[in-house]
């Protein structure tokens, strides 16, 4: 089944939307399990959502800090998204490619991308429907996220167990080399309907709203106001 590229956006923001207004309503109904989550995710943000957290204005005009927190609230609301990653560098691309273990051509249904023992992080809100291990993957996690799930596999350590509800940017996991792998790396894979799709334009997109949010807190001057082009 082929989905177009235009498709696949609706759909992902559409999702990534419904999923961010009903994750209250996702969490664990056992109150240590919920407590657990809600701990997680205070604790471990990922590193954009820690930059607009940790901005102070640059003085203490009250004018500043109240335009300030404004900006911020606008901005965190925007945020729900998150790379898998802090840093995303395409190890092995999606598609076709001699097998690292084999040597034999063979169809790679995610990319695998540079981390050495780093926070993974759930890109969307969603619910965790597997946690576990495998010859091939090792130890891994599967989000859905509405029509989509997203893996994460070759981990050295899992932090969300199945059905429990995850935030975007909350950490899930620590990256490794387990199962069967050549090297310390995350292998991240993104299917639609049960359709496997590239997920780098969707990566793509999530670094452009990222960089985008950044831009903003950048642009505010020191009395709190936008720059003026």
């Amino acid at each position: 089944m082929h989905i177009k590229t235009g498709e696949i956006f609706a759909i992902f923001i559409t999702c990534c939307i419904s999923s961010h207004a009903q994750f209250h309503t996702l969490l664990p109904k056992d109150k240590a399990k919920q407590r657990e989550t809600e701990r997680i995710v205070a604790y471990s943000q990922n590193i954009a959502v820690n930059e607009i957290d940790s901005a102070q204005p640059v003085n203490a005009n009250p004018a500043l800090n109240k335009n300030m927190r404004f900006l911020l609230d606008g901005m965190r609301k925007r945020l729900y998204l998150s790379l898998p990653v802090d840093e995303i560098k395409v190890n092995s691309p999606y598609g076709y490619r001699a097998d690292p273990v084999t040597g034999k051509r063979k169809f790679h249904k995610g990319v695998d991308l540079n981390a050495d023992f780093n926070c993974v992080y759930s890109i969307m809100p969603g619910r965790v429907i597997k946690s576990g291990r495998n010859r091939t993957l090792g130890e891994f996690i599967q989000v859905g996220h509405g029509e989509f799930r997203t893996t994460y596999g070759h981990l050295l350590q899992r932090f969300a167990m199945a059905k429990e509800a995850v935030e975007a940017g909350q950490a899930i996991g620590i990256s490794g080399s387990s199962g069967r792998s050549t090297g310390e790396h995350l292998h991240f894979e993104i299917t639609c309907d049960g359709n496997s799709i590239d997920p780098m334009p969707i990566l793509n997109y999530i670094l452009q709203i990222t960089m985008e949010a950044r831009s903003e807190l950048e642009d505010v001057t020191t009395d709190g106001n936008p720059k003026k082009q």
